[in-house]
């Protein structure tokens, strides 16, 4: 005969986790990328994941809060005027983040995709995305997709 128990082990043992769950709000696609992608955050909201990648690894939870960063930033708007990020847009807004098939554009400013190594840590939205990845999850992101 099989028992229940009345409440979850973390509470029973008063371990509730601190940790924050990630879910994303894109809608993800599983397709072979370009060999060395993991991930790809596309401006239509979606994002394109590597079918080597294990969506409930580390690793992969990981890429999939990295790349919803990039959506945030497709839909953040900076003023180039005043160079801050604004709720409103206006006639100096653009988004902080965006590209087309030549270039790339953050906070208004256009560099050639032929001239940089696109997912390269040293880009100024990468970082970006790391540091929005790391100030609401933290280093490491725990749970499990569903």
């Amino acid at each position: 005969m099989g028992f229940k128990l009345s409440k979850s082990t973390e509470t029973l043992f008063n371990q509730q986790s601190t940790e924050k769950k990630f879910t994303p709000t894109a809608p993800v696609f599983i397709k072979k990328l370009e060999p060395g992608v993991k991930g790809e955050a596309n401006k239509d909201g979606t994002i394109f994941a590597d079918e080597s990648v294990d969506l409930n690894s580390e690793e992969g939870r990981h890429m999939l809060a990295h790349e919803q960063a990039h959506i945030d930033q497709f839909n953040t708007l900076w003023d180039t005027k005043h160079r801050k990020i604004v709720e409103e847009p206006n006639e100096n807004t653009v988004a902080l983040f965006d590209y087309d098939a030549q270039n790339v554009w953050w906070k208004g400013e256009v560099t050639k995709r032929k001239d940089i190594i696109e997912g390269a840590g040293d880009l100024a939205w990468e970082k970006d995305a790391e540091e929005r990845v790391a100030a609401k999850y933290g280093k490491k992101i725990k749970n499990k997709l569903t």
